[in-house]
Formats: C-alpha cells, structure tokens, sequence
C-alpha cells in the first residue's frame, strides 16, 4: 500500500478557493490502483490543510502520476489557492483495524483524523499502539508508515475530535517529533468506484 501524505500551507483568505478546488479530485475514483483520498483543516492551525492518499501500490501511483495528474491540477487551479506544499510518499504503508476491519469504511466513518511522528530510537515499539490513542477516543482505524528515521501513524475518529497524546508518548520515552488533529472536510473525501 503507497500512502502519500500531502500538507498544504494556505492563507486564511484562501480557504474557500483551496477547498473548492480539492472537491475536484473526485475523477481520482475511476483511476486504476487508487483505494480513497481524504483530508481537513488543523484544528489549532487553521493555515495547514492535509490531505492523504491511499493507493494499491507504487505501479498505481505512478502510471496516475504520469497519465492524470496534470490534467486535474491544472484545471481546477488548485496552485493559485496555497503558500507552500509538502509532500511524503511510502510505499510500505499498513492498514491496522481498529473498530473498523475496512479502509473504505474507516475513511467514510471518520470526521478526525491524528497524525503522529515518532522517531526511531531503542524505544519499546510494542508501546506505541497503546499510548497512541487515549481510551476514551474510539479510533475507527490506522494507517502505518515508516522510513529510515520516522514512523507515521494516521489514525480516524468518529464524532469527537481526540485527545493529544503526545505527553502520553513522552512520558513513556518514545520521542515524538509532531502530533496534529486534523477536522476532516467530507466534501474531499474520494474513494474507489468499484467496476462491475
């Protein structure tokens, strides 16, 4: 599974015209390989937008990449509404069910999503899972991806946004770089188009 991680930097009076555009990714549903799209606004950052893509695999995400991409960003004028894009790609993601055994059902059912990076160090990793999610927040599910440094947990809820973690982490000495909540925007949200 590739995941492709997508911050977008836009100007409090761009918001409408960044969020328009994103509506426009909906041709994403009848691509070969792509698996769902969704993304919010930083609850406490109100400038930082993310986006996450899940695909199939590499192969998917590159023939998308050279065959379609510019099509759809060029024509729904996407670049004019940010300040700066970042963007982080594995293709060593992993889906952990949580209340929800499904993606597709994960990302239809999720209003917020936490994003936490944790850096690589001699920490207990069988910790992690645990110290992640508060007990009272009803995680739907995680996505999971690591590279040489960072492991990146994405994880949805339902109808409360999440409690913070990070000092949870902390104190049981896993290092985490950035934690952030996210309110998810349904209006953004793509999934696959399952042909008969």
């Amino acid at each position: 599974m590739l995941i492709k991680v997508i911050n977008s930097f836009v100007k409090q009076d761009k918001r409408y015209a960044f969020s328009y555009s994103q509506k426009h990714w909906s041709a994403l549903a009848h691509i070969e390989g792509f698996l769902g799209q969704f993304g919010g606004w930083n609850i406490v950052e109100p400038t930082d937008a993310c986006i996450i893509g899940i695909w199939k695999d590499t192969d998917s995400y590159r023939s998308f990449m050279n065959d379609v991409h510019d099509d759809i960003f060029y024509k729904n004028g996407q670049k004019a509404s940010y300040d700066k894009l970042e963007t982080t790609l594995s293709s060593n993601g992993q889906f952990v069910k949580g209340i929800y055994h499904h993606t597709r059902s994960s990302i239809v059912g999720a209003n917020y999503m936490m994003i936490t990076s944790i850096s690589h160090n001699n920490h207990n990793k069988s910790l992690i899972p645990f110290t992640l999610i508060s007990e009272r927040d009803r995680c739907l599910s995680t996505f999971v991806f690591a590279d040489e440094h960072t492991s990146t947990f994405i994880s949805l809820f339902g109808y409360a946004p999440p409690d913070a973690t990070k000092h949870v982490l902390q104190k049981n000495k896993i290092p985490v770089q950035q934690q952030n909540i996210y309110k998810l925007e349904k209006e953004w949200t793509v999934l696959q188009t399952f042909s008969s």
